[in-house]
């Protein structure tokens, strides 16, 4: 009785386990993430039309940082200038 569930148990987590190994690409379709495109004839152009949005973004992003950091920047330098003002009196 006991074996049989040890048994049980082994084949059970051994078919979980390589379920879990398979899924993350096994149906060859196209992922979002994937800059290579799936497994059709038009990747490439798929791939090429995302390539340009991708880089957009990028520049929105990195143009957005700059903003926020020099808005830091802007507030550091306004909390260090009140605390001096708080030290004076």
């Amino acid at each position: 009785m006991i074996d049989r569930l040890k048994l049980s148990l082994c084949v059970f987590t051994l078919l979980f386990l390589a379920a879990c190994a398979g899924s993350k690409g096994g149906s060859g379709g196209y992922d979002d993430d994937d800059d290579e495109g799936g497994g059709g004839g038009g990747g490439g152009k798929r791939s090429g039309q995302a390539a340009a949005p991708k880089a957009n973004d990028v520049k929105k992003v990195r143009e957005e940082a700059a903003q926020i950091t020099e808005e830091n920047h802007k507030l550091a330098r306004e909390v260090f200038e009140l605390k001096n003002k708080l030290g004076e009196e």
